[in-house]
């Protein structure tokens, strides 16, 4: 079968070149990332995903549950891009007889379905390119009643529990360091010359 284009409503191209000129235009984020006002900001050094303070900058409640330090680097870039919103997330873990148990993952929030398009795009490259130990996914995750927005999830596929957690963990250290430059490209393909 061949996947023909979709004869959409009118002004439909135009909004996906208006969503990915957002993208451009509202990421990456300037410093600081965490927070508005980082009391910890240093202007020599810039923002970083590697900051010592960024897992109790990136929470809403530091103090209790500040982000696990593993995942928290993963976390700091899709916050950098500027139109994802995280809002929970998972850095793994094994049960104790060792096997994975949870897996890691990152909860956000996206005003566009073309940003998660985007986004997806760009995971995809890495697992194309074979850098990741396994397939990872942007996925419609749990909302609950008092929650109407709709939560998205940035997860390891079905097959990650054969992977183990420290090769998913490392994938998360390769996608922090890839993202913005695969996000980037992603924009350029779907919109070339678009803005």
């Amino acid at each position: 079968m061949r996947i023909k284009e979709r004869s959409g409503p009118s002004g439909a191209k135009e909004r996906i070149d208006q969503d990915v000129r957002r993208a451009r235009t509202e990421g990456p984020l300037q410093a600081p990332v965490c927070v508005d006002a980082c009391p910890d900001y240093d202007l020599r050094a810039g923002c970083r995903r590697d900051c010592a303070k960024a897992p109790a900058r990136l929470s809403s409640d530091p103090d209790r549950f500040p982000v696990e330090e593993k995942i928290a680097p993963l976390v700091f870039e899709l916050k950098k891009l500027g139109v994802f919103f995280p809002c929970w997330s998972c850095e793994g873990h094994n049960d104790p007889s060792g096997k994975l148990w949870k897996l890691p993952r990152v909860w956000f929030y996206a005003d566009s379905v073309v940003h998660l398009r985007l986004l997806s795009d760009a995971i995809n490259e890495l697992s194309v390119r074979g850098v990741l130990s396994t397939r990872w996914q942007v996925t419609v995750t749990f909302s609950d009643d008092a929650n109407a927005d709709t939560t998205f999830s940035l997860e390891p596929g079905a097959d990650a529990h054969g992977v183990g957690l420290e090769r998913l963990q490392s994938d998360i250290a390769t996608i922090s360091a890839s993202l913005e430059a695969e996000f980037t490209r992603a924009c350029e393909k779907l919109s070339p010359g678009g803005g």
